[in-house]
């Protein structure tokens, strides 16, 4: 339903504009989102902080702001909850002349005191909101409403003093479909989010032998988000030439 409120005020503020310009064509209509993340504090000056939404099409363009909770399941699903009870979004819906820029302030509502760090999603989504001349007169405008494109930046709630450890919690071999597979299991048992640049993997043999896989190697592994106290899983191709069968494995992070 609020969504819907939202909706009819931005139609009501172009239908009323519409006696005085020309309407608009939304085909071309866009904008950016920036930053691409944001950390605030849960208290003080610091649980406060901004995005930027920037016009860059020639036309209007009309822009909801809203926050949802960030969970993720062992093979990087995400589920986004609503989350609008544990911030405050000013403005919450934005209406962007050609070149515009709008600054939309996000501030912290929720715990004071995570034990560790909370991380949502801010998503801008445009609403185009497409004002027809009517072919005969008539008292009223013509209004079609569709959802166009989205924007979702990464918003973290970090207590000071947080931190990420990163766990390597099993190595083992599977098939699957026929093939042999690694399969890895990741535990960030600290208290911040830690992307896995950079990241290497050593495997040995219980024979002794070794190998180091190098990020490149690791595509769709390096590089992957770790939120804190989450666990992800994830499954590669078994190394060519490296016995096949029980592994122990070790990470670098450089």
């Amino acid at each position: 339903m609020k969504t819907l409120a939202r909706i009819g005020c931005l139609a009501s503020l172009l239908v009323g504009a519409a006696a005085l310009v020309a309407p608009p064509s939304w085909a071309d209509a866009t904008y950016q989102l920036s930053p691409s993340t944001l950390t605030l504090e849960p208290s003080g000056s610091r649980s406060t902080g901004s995005f930027q939404v920037r016009s860059t099409g020639s036309k209007p363009v009309a822009v909801e702001i809203r926050v949802t909770e960030r969970q993720m399941d062992l093979q990087g699903t995400e589920t986004r909850p609503d989350a609008e009870d544990d911030f405050v979004i000013y403005p919450p819906q934005i209406l962007l002349q050609p070149g515009q820029v709008q600054t939309v302030r996000v501030t912290w509502l929720g715990e004071p005191n995570p034990e560790h760090e909370l991380p949502y999603r801010l998503i801008a989504e445009q609403l185009p909101i497409a004002i027809d001349e009517p072919e005969v007169a008539v008292t009223t405008a013509v209004v079609r409403i569709n959802a166009l494109y989205n924007f979702v930046a990464s918003l973290y709630i970090t207590p000071r003093g947080s931190s990420p450890n990163i766990v390597l919690e099993s190595a083992s071999h599977q098939t699957i479909n026929g093939q042999d597979a690694l399969v890895l299991q990741f535990n960030n048992q600290g208290t911040a989010h830690k992307v896995m640049t950079g990241l290497h993997l050593t495997l040995t043999s219980p024979g002794g032998q070794t190998i180091t896989l190098s990020p490149e190697q690791l595509r769709g592994v390096s590089g992957e988000n770790m939120l804190a106290q989450h666990q992800r899983q994830f499954t590669l191709p078994w190394p060519d030439g490296f016995p096949v069968g029980p592994v122990s494995a070790t990470i670098d992070l450089r």
